[in-house]
């Protein structure tokens, strides 16, 4: 008899191989199972897509490609026997049910949440996520560190007994806390009972948006200025808000109980429902809706005012948020005005209908997650504001979608203008004036040069996360070496990227040991390939290049040390101002497309975070939450930034 054929397949026994793997989760956190209204979509189910051939097999743990978890729980000196996610009688049922008491469980879930989560940034980025290299003794990137690979992030389930869960960028890990709610009057948390962070979907999401911001952007936990501060306390806020909309049940359930409508506060508005309830708060623990008419103008000076990290991040929390609102506001128009139209008032919405509006809500939430991670590609190295995070929103959603019909870049520069959010040297918050500008406009002849034929980079297509690293940091030495050599040679270089080359830059700015030049640090040279709604094909190289420089409160000693006059010893400052640019190369014809820069010589950038330094209530702030020692080994800036 004739053998019939088969698919093609790399699994046992000639079975094909799953396209998908399933866990159970909590959609919310344990305490959305304890009320009849939400528990019907609080068990919830993540698809992951199965591990390929050129990924480390998930294994007892979990441990996984990118993440690997560890269950020692130091209060209790106890190891919780680990799960084993292959086992097949787990495999037949999506993983454990929820619980609260079985330890198994929070394995399963805080490995599914943070890998649905770098599996978002992945889509949008257009390239794997790597985490942020191993330091070298000193602390400073300066010389390029062969053996920094970190393969895995470690995740702590039980890791502290506190109210808190962080990342730390010392050890490459999430450490997740639990702690005994209160019983503060009116809080449905059992008094007394055990709240286990881990078991919090945006709190997942949170720590692990810190540790995959770290990977693209390892000089954002400097404080430079109060933007700084809260900038990645807002992003990580913005992803795990915008995950909510991930979750099917929860967000048909949602849209038909308030009528179709998002701009009202409810689970899928509000983060860390039961953390915020069992430490006594009412509501959740931050909010992504401040106002409830998002016609009406906050007071202008609200953000300018705002001085905690978790305040001032609130701005652009909200910000997002109201521009995601509004998008779907937009697409879904024609079905609300069709319901107002064919039904009685008061009339129930038709489950049809909520799952349409339930599809446009998922579909805009995604656009606006793709828009903001995509940004990060857009952002200067250092010393980012919140208006210059809009200027790379912008930006790097025209570069991918150059047509806009839904006015989608229109509604975000609305958002950050109702809440006083503006960037610096523009002409307006019309959306074309908000594009960075080309690198001709910065520096004539520079915006047309052929980037590789003089550096020789290597972006030939890796699979494997760890030769991406290794082709990454020998794009970084290549590109090192050819700033050091050749772009010294034309100051237009200097111009362009924003840092100094020459030996007779002022002699605050670093030096390099070997050559006695002007040090440079290639932070990254990443290959990025993203796909757009029409099939665009978007390829580009992203570099990031920085440069330090001595800095002084008196601007006399500044002087005095800028020309070697004083103040000679390379340890001796009061701070390090940092410099440089990010430069997107486009690889098709390997043009400089934007060069976005933070001028090491910018005397009032230098003045802005004097003053920052200087000020009684900044500084002590700056200090309590990340301090001078923040990027050194041991240092745990998130813990104390959480803990606030």
């Amino acid at each position: 008899m004739e053998q019939l054929p088969t698919a093609a397949t790399s699994g046992r026994a000639g079975y094909p191989v799953p396209a998908m793997r399933r866990f159970r989760v909590y959609a919310f956190d344990p305490l959305a199972s304890t009320s009849l209204e939400t528990a019907i979509f609080n068990d919830a189910v993540i698809s992951l897509p199965w591990e390929e051939a050129w990924e480390a097999p998930l294994s007892v743990g979990p441990s996984g490609e990118y993440l690997e978890v560890v269950d020692f729980d130091p209060a209790s000196g106890l190891f919780y026997a680990p799960i084993d996610p292959n086992d097949p009688l787990l495999l037949a049922q999506d993983g454990l049910p929820p619980s609260e008491g079985r330890p198994q469980f929070h394995q399963q879930m805080a490995y599914a949440v943070a890998m649905k989560t770098i599996h978002n940034f992945e889509r949008a980025l257009g390239r794997k996520v790597l985490w942020s290299p191993l330091k070298p003794a000193d602390g400073n990137y300066d010389a390029l560190v062969d053996d920094g690979y970190v393969q895995k992030l470690r995740i702590y389930p039980h890791a502290l007994r506190e109210d808190n869960a962080y990342y730390s960028p010392d050890k490459k890990a999430l450490l997740f806390g639990y702690f005994r709610a209160g019983d503060a009057p009116g809080a449905r948390s059992l008094p007394g009972g055990w709240v286990f962070t881990c078991l919090s979907h945006d709190v997942i999401a949170h720590e692990t948006t810190h540790a995959i911001l770290d990977g693209i952007h390892n000089r954002f936990i400097e404080a430079s200025t109060l933007d700084s501060l809260a900038f990645h306390e807002a992003f990580a806020d913005t992803v795990a808000l915008l995950q909510h909309f991930t979750m099917e049940g929860a967000v048909r359930h949602e849209l038909a109980a308030h009528g179709g409508q998002l701009r009202v506060r409810d689970l899928l508005s509000g983060l860390a429902k039961q953390f915020a309830d069992a430490r006594g708060m009412a509501g959740a623990l931050r909010e992504g809706i401040d106002v409830a008419d998002p016609k009406t103008d906050p007071v202008s000076g609200a953000y300018a005012s705002a001085i905690d990290p978790h305040e001032r991040g609130a701005f652009l929390v909200a910000a997002v948020f109201d521009a995601f609102v509004t998008i779907f506001e937009r697409r879904s128009g024609d079905l609300m005005r069709m319901f107002a139209n064919t039904t009685q008032p008061g009339a129930d919405m038709h489950p049809d209908l909520v799952a349409r509006l339930a599809g446009e809500a998922a579909k805009a939430a995604d656009h606006m997650l793709r828009i903001c991670v995509r940004a990060l590609d857009y952002v200067p190295p250092v010393d980012l504001r919140f208006g210059e995070f809009l200027r790379a929103m912008i930006t790097a959603d025209a570069d991918l979608v150059p047509d806009d019909p839904l006015r989608y870049r229109l509604a975000i520069a609305e958002a950050f203008r109702r809440r006083g959010i503006f960037p610096h040297s523009i002409a307006s918050m019309a959306p074309d004036s908000l594009m960075w500008e080309s690198p001709e406009i910065i520096e004539p002849g520079l915006s047309a040069c052929h980037f590789n034929p003089a550096v020789r980079l290597n972006v030939d297509p890796e699979w494997r996360r760890p030769k991406i690293w290794r082709q990454a940091l020998d794009n970084q030495q290549k590109l090192w070496g050819w700033l050091s050599r050749e772009a010294a040679k034309n100051p237009k270089w200097e111009s362009l990227l924003g840092i100094q080359l020459s030996a007779d830059a002022p002699q605050t700015i670093g030096r390099s040991q070997r050559t006695g030049l002007p040090a440079v640090e290639v932070h990254s040279v990443r290959v990025a390939r993203r796909a757009g709604p029409d099939g665009q094909d978007l390829r580009q190289l992203v570099i990031e290049v920085t440069q330090r420089r001595r800095a002084f409160l008196d601007p006399d000693v500044q002087a005095q040390a800028d020309r070697g006059e004083a103040r000679t010893d390379p340890t001796d400052m009061d701070f390090e101002f940092r410099g440089g640019c990010t430069m997107l190369v486009d690889l098709r014809d390997w043009t400089i497309r934007y060069a976005i820069r933070k001028n090491i010589m910018d005397d009032g950038r230098l003045q802005t975070q004097r003053d920052f330094r200087s000020g009684a209530t900044e500084d002590a702030l700056r200090a309590l939450y990340f301090g001078d020692q923040a990027n050194r080994p041991g240092a745990e800036p998130f813990a104390m930034l959480h803990r606030g």
